[in-house]
């Protein structure tokens, strides 16, 4: 089986809006903005999808504009120790890790270093085409996942417990996408469809994209990351490498299991490990023009282009690297699952209102309670 959990690319259920005041000062900050309507009943509903779901911990946190109206720590980030859910525990985002490997590469584009319908084999240090296809895979198919480029099952033999994966991201790539290569295996690791011509959501696709922002920048894509994304924005808890994590990590859990902390070779399409408060420095710029803590992250040109419908005649809620969850509400984001872990990001451009939910737990369902965070918080 493949270890990502596919993506939920609508969201179908609507709840009533919630209604009071929340005065926990150790977990909340205003920061001078009205909080949500009844963030006790909020809290209640969270609580009640935990018991329901056997969550350990969940970090929630809505906001409006640049301030967070609403933010909670529930449960354990660790059943055996005891150990509460705080506000600096670092979680595993999963597949919203691509959201920021989308935004490095597309720092780049702003640079002008490329064109979105260029061919990213212009850049490369290898050749990429699927078997028995003629068109070139463009960066622009890369974001919108119509590369054709697919998971296959060699990727269950990258995962590495309790340290990172000692394989670079650029030789595994090669061995993976590259006939003779260690991973190549051309019945599983592509589709048979023409690139541009179909919308299977890849997430090798995802990590070419952080190899090619290593091969454009000349900058190995952690320390890109640093650079110009993570300092620049005072992400202090955001970490891709388990060796450079000093605080506590939430354990994931499987049903009442626990799991090893783990890395992947392909960890730019989920691999990320950070705060809610972190991701919300990061989400907010989504809903400010791509201006956040005082840094242009990116233009408000690019902001828009990720929120405009790339594909509609293959898939009618594909941004670039972004998906419409909602067409009514008009709210943005990805969500992620992986081993232990379950989370979901979403946010209106227009109301500037945004909601994060991080889990340690497989295949927790937390679309429902997007929809409901975000009433919450008109």
């Amino acid at each position: 089986m493949t270890w990502y959990r596919i993506l939920c690319l609508s969201l179908l259920v609507s709840f009533l809006a919630a209604c009071s005041d929340y005065d926990d000062d150790d977990n909340y900050d205003s920061g001078g903005a009205d909080v949500v309507g009844d963030s006790n009943a909020f809290r209640d509903y969270l609580l009640s999808e935990m018991d329901r779901q056997d969550i350990p911990a969940l970090a929630a946190l809505v906001f409006r504009g640049d301030q967070i109206v609403y933010e909670d720590y529930l449960g354990k980030s660790n059943i055996d120790a005891d150990l509460d859910l705080a506000a600096d525990h670092v979680f595993l985002l999963a597949s919203i890790s691509k959201v920021v490997t989308a935004t490095a590469l597309l720092q780049l584009y702003e640079q002008n270093r490329f064109d979105l319908d260029e061919p990213v084999n212009d850049y490369l240090d290898f050749t990429v085409q699927p078997p028995g296809t003629s068109t070139a895979i463009t960066f622009r198919m890369l974001l919108t996942h119509t590369s054709g480029i697919a998971d296959g099952s060699a990727m269950d033999n990258h995962y590495y417990y309790g340290e990172d994966s000692p394989i670079a991201l650029g030789t595994f790539l090669q061995g993976y996408l590259v006939p003779g290569g260690a991973d190549y295996n051309s019945r599983e690791n592509f589709h048979d469809f023409e690139p541009g011509t179909d919308h299977e959501y890849s997430n090798i696709g995802s990590a070419l994209i952080a190899h090619l922002v290593e091969r454009i920048s000349g900058t190995e894509f952690n320390s890109y990351c640093k650079q110009n994304i993570f300092r620049p924005l005072g992400m202090n808890s955001t970490f891709w490498r388990l060796s450079e994590i000093n605080q506590t990590i939430v354990t994931p859990y499987e049903g009442d299991e626990a799991i090893e902390h783990y890395t992947f070779t392909d960890y730019p399409n989920g691999g990320l490990r950070t705060t809610a408060r972190d991701l919300f420095t990061f989400a907010k710029a989504f809903t400010q023009g791509g201006r956040t803590n005082d840094h242009q992250l990116l233009e408000r040109t690019t902001i828009e282009q990720m929120l405009t419908l790339q594909i509609p005649s293959l898939d009618n809620t594909m941004g670039l690297h972004l998906f419409r969850f909602d067409a009514n509400e008009n709210i943005w984001g990805h969500d992620g699952g992986e081993k232990g872990t379950s989370t979901i990001m979403g946010f209106n451009p227009d109301t500037q209102i945004g909601v994060i939910l991080l889990a340690n737990e497989s295949d927790a369902n937390l679309d429902a309670a997007l929809l409901r965070g975000y009433n919450a918080g008109k």
